[in-house]
């Protein structure tokens, strides 16, 4: 089974994302259980927390982080990136980084939107191929 951890914040963007990666999984017949949270920031612990439950083949943390008018988006992309990386690094099954950093919405929503190149569905199917190339070494 695999975990999707979606933000909530731009959830426009993020439901666009989950919904792409939703029936992605579905189509493959993926078994798949939903998790999420207020923002990107949180999307760590909470990746960490379903690491720690052993119950998962893999987790894909979907999010978007716009950028806006404060140095506050460098700061989220900053810490968002080192700590999924971090749990990827040390993970013993695949995290798939879903995170969307864009420049503004309309750039966001080019990469979410279904009828366009909605990286949900690619969040998807990375997350199945590394949960195949981990189960060859078992």
């Amino acid at each position: 089974m695999i975990a999707i951890v979606k933000s909530d914040f731009n959830t426009e963007i993020t439901s666009l994302l989950l919904q792409g990666c939703e029936e992605q999984l579905q189509s493959l017949g993926i078994e798949y259980r939903t998790f999420t949270c207020p923002g990107a920031v949180e999307t760590v612990a909470y990746s960490k927390f379903l690491i720690d439950k052993n119950q998962f083949e893999s987790i894909i943390v979907i999010g978007a982080i716009i950028k806006g008018d404060t140095d506050h988006y460098e700061y989220v992309c900053q810490f968002v990136t080192q700590g999924i990386s971090q749990l990827s690094a040390q993970s013993p099954i695949p995290i798939i980084f879903g995170i969307l950093t864009t420049q503004n919405e309309e750039l966001a929503m080019e990469r979410a939107a279904l009828d366009r190149m909605n990286k949900g569905k690619e969040f998807a199917d990375t997350a199945v191929f590394m949960v195949n190339a981990f189960s060859n070494f078992n």
